[in-house]
């Protein structure tokens, strides 16, 4: 099998020749493997693509997600960066050693009628809040499939999907957030917490309109061609939220998102990206209708055998390895994590060996290939099953 057969035979729940691996990574670790700055990469959405791309090729992954980048203009000031609007004027200092995204120094410079900024959205913060109230709401735009033709992001996908398919690497799109993940960008952590108990109408307002908006994204993607979507709420977790909470506010929504996606592409495949702890509403997610679950993070005290035994083979799952790890851990005592999660989850296909969330910026080379080897070491399947090799230790 190529690697985008064996990633979209395991992610639709099938059995490939072996395990596919998928670490996620982001641009910030990519620039550091490929030796490009990031700044740099920042200011270019294509460099970025790309560089996503080589990386994924240079980690032996089977697999790379893709990150729509918004055109921005940067300068160095000293040790920081500074996001410029059109006009040259400063908007705000990018966080160069957490998300990259630009702080902006005034709020109203969010534009909540604006394409762009709803497309990029989780690019900006600020200390006040995007949205203040219902009137908010109703004003903000949704960007649909055109814009993102208009953007250029569609010919840039092309040459990045070309790129993928001469490294042998299957591509995964990006639908952002439409849940708890939308509603911290739009009201800032704090606030959107307060929100689901003080002004929950206006958080199921902000949520209704992040449904629409990864919807229209998640349809450009499968109009470019990718099979395969990430949906992102990794605020929705039950380390963060009730699981209450989680079917008040984020269950109904995520469900009607795959069933558009579905609806409107049968083949496409989604998994929703949720990091910590998800065992109260393994059942849930499921009925969504997501075809797979994602990460199966370790920090959220649980092990994908747990997953595995709740959801039996219903739907694939993926990820597993310690995101810590990556840089604490050597490469043999990476495989050996890896080969406990193949053995956990793995045992009639239907798993994509990965990282409980995204890879940390200073994991070393050697960290990711080791996803790759366990993979072909430990996760070779002969009619319809796990071959039997090594065993390790609980």
């Amino acid at each position: 099998m190529t690697s985008k057969e064996r990633f979209l035979t395991a992610i639709a729940n099938g059995v490939p020749d072996r395990v596919p691996t998928l670490p996620k990574m982001y641009v910030d670790l990519a620039a550091r493997l490929t030796g490009r700055d990031l700044v740099s990469i920042l200011s270019n959405p294509l460099d970025a693509l790309l560089t996503l791309v080589e990386a994924g090729r240079l980690a032996q992954a089977d697999a790379v997600r893709l990150f729509h980048l918004p055109a921005r203009t940067f300068v160095k000031t000293g040790v920081q960066v500074l996001e410029l609007d059109a006009a040259g004027e400063p908007l705000g200092f990018v966080d160069m050693e957490g998300g990259l995204m630009t702080c902006l120094t005034n709020p109203s410079n969010f534009n909540l009628a604006d394409q762009r900024h709803i497309a990029f959205n989780h690019f900006y913060t600020a200390a006040a809040p995007f949205i203040r109230d219902l009137d908010d709401v109703g004003r903000m735009v949704v960007p649909e499939v055109g814009f993102y033709h208009e953007y250029g992001c569609l010919q840039r996908q092309n040459v990045a999907m070309q790129a993928a398919d001469a490294a042998d690497l299957a591509v995964v799109g990006d639908c952002d957030t439409a849940t708890m993940a939308f509603l911290v960008t739009m009201r800032g952590m704090n606030n959107a917490m307060l929100d689901l108990y003080d002004q929950p109408q206006l958080a199921h307002a902000i949520m209704d309109k992040g449904v629409l908006i990864a919807a229209q994204r998640g349809m450009f993607h499968i109009d470019a061609g990718v099979r395969v979507l990430r949906i992102n709420d990794s605020v929705g977790n039950m380390s963060v939220i009730s699981p209450q909470h989680w079917r008040e506010f984020v269950f109904s929504r995520l469900k009607d998102l795959c069933t558009q996606l579905h609806a409107y592409c049968p083949e496409v495949k989604l998994y929703c990206h949720i990091c910590g702890n998800i065992l109260p509403i393994v059942d849930d997610l499921v009925a969504t209708g997501l075809d797979c679950i994602a990460p199966l993070d370790p920090l959220g005290g649980f092990r994908p055998s747990d997953i595995r035994a709740r959801v039996g083979n219903s739907v694939a799952l993926m990820g597993g390895v310690d995101t810590l790890s990556f840089i604490h851990k050597t490469p043999a005592e990476i495989e050996d994590e890896g080969l406990r999660c193949i053995q956990e989850a793995g045992q009639q296909g239907g798993f994509v060996l990965g990282s409980g969330c995204v890879v940390p910026r200073a994991t070393p080379l050697e960290n990711l290939r080791a996803l790759r080897r366990a993979c072909e070491k430990h996760g070779v399947y002969e009619q319809g099953f796990l071959q039997k090799g090594d065993a390790v230790e609980n």
